[in-house]
């Protein structure tokens, strides 16, 4: 079944070398999927309720049901992105909710010189942080690699740079497929660093990271207000486009407004158009033109 929106998200995971049957178990690594899954569902019916009602089980520990249930419907039906797959249609989802990976895999932070082979380089300065992945097969859902490279528009969402955007777009299949893809690769930029990141970061510096790590990157989403700042010079030489929107939330300075974001989304994937000669020519193309 073709859906309008294909939402592709992190079951990685953050552990020691030898617990993977026993994270797997816990159903470790899947909220964000849970989350998604909820986020989606219009009906707040009897399963939504028990998929977000927490669970004691011994030696497990307390987790969301839905945790818990994930992972049992991966173990029944061969892997995460079917599992995710049925479990949304029993939500009534109409978009597909799959993760990066067909299984939890861990993750890893590694400090990279910035000379090393294959990276940037950028001269002095503090290594580079680059996430590396571990697991027997990373290997992502077909359905998540169809949907990209089928897509319009990939949009990279704002969120933890180390276990949500890349922990996502970093992974070997997913990036390989950005690459790949006919559509329009928009990264919506962070407000302002992590707390366990430099001060001084910029968004230029973000986006280091994800080129570093393979990640392809043709248009900027940027709030002008945000404390990472953007250079338009330096993305213009990058071959990046900058699209600047407000849409800070007045409840928080890291915060998103989900109604100002959903209209920068929607003036940028669907443009008004103006009738005239100039839009003639410009006919059956929405959204600004990509450059290389």
């Amino acid at each position: 079944m073709k859906r309008p929106l294909t939402v592709v998200v992190s079951i990685a995971y953050e552990g020691e070398r030898g617990d993977e049957p026993e994270q797997r178990l816990k159903g470790e690594g899947v909220g964000d999927l849970r989350h998604s899954l909820e986020a989606l569902s219009r009906e707040p019916g009897p399963l939504l309720r028990a998929l977000r009602r927490p669970l004691t089980i011994e030696r497990l520990g307390r987790h969301p049901l839905g945790n818990l249930a994930i992972a049992s419907a991966a173990a029944a039906l061969g892997d995460y992105g079917q599992a995710s797959l049925w479990l949304g249609e029993q939500l009534g989802i109409e978009a597909a909710v799959l993760p990066a990976t067909t299984e939890p895999v861990r993750r890893e932070i590694e400090r990279v010189p910035r000379s090393a082979p294959g990276q940037p380089t950028g001269g002095p300065g503090p290594p580079l942080r680059m996430l590396r992945f571990v697991g027997d097969s990373i290997e992502s859902p077909r359905p998540a690699i169809v949907a990209i490279k089928r897509a319009r528009w990939a949009l990279l969402a704002p969120g933890d740079l180390y276990r949500g955007v890349l922990a996502t777009a970093a992974v070997p299949d997913i990036a390989a497929a950005l690459r790949g893809t006919s559509a329009s690769v928009v990264w919506i930029a962070n407000l302002e660093a992590e707390p366990d990141e430099p001060a001084d970061l910029t968004a230029m510096d973000h986006l280091e990271l994800l080129r570093s790590h393979g990640v392809r990157v043709d248009t900027v989403l940027h709030d002008p207000s945000a404390a990472l700042k953007c250079d338009p010079a330096e993305l213009e030489r990058r071959g990046v486009e900058l699209v600047s929107r407000p849409f800070r939330s007045t409840e928080g300075r890291a915060t998103h407004d989900p109604n100002q974001l959903r209209s920068a989304l929607a003036a940028l994937i669907e443009p008004v158009p103006t009738w005239g000669p100039a839009s003639d020519r410009e006919a059956g193309r929405s959204g600004p033109t990509r450059r290389h």
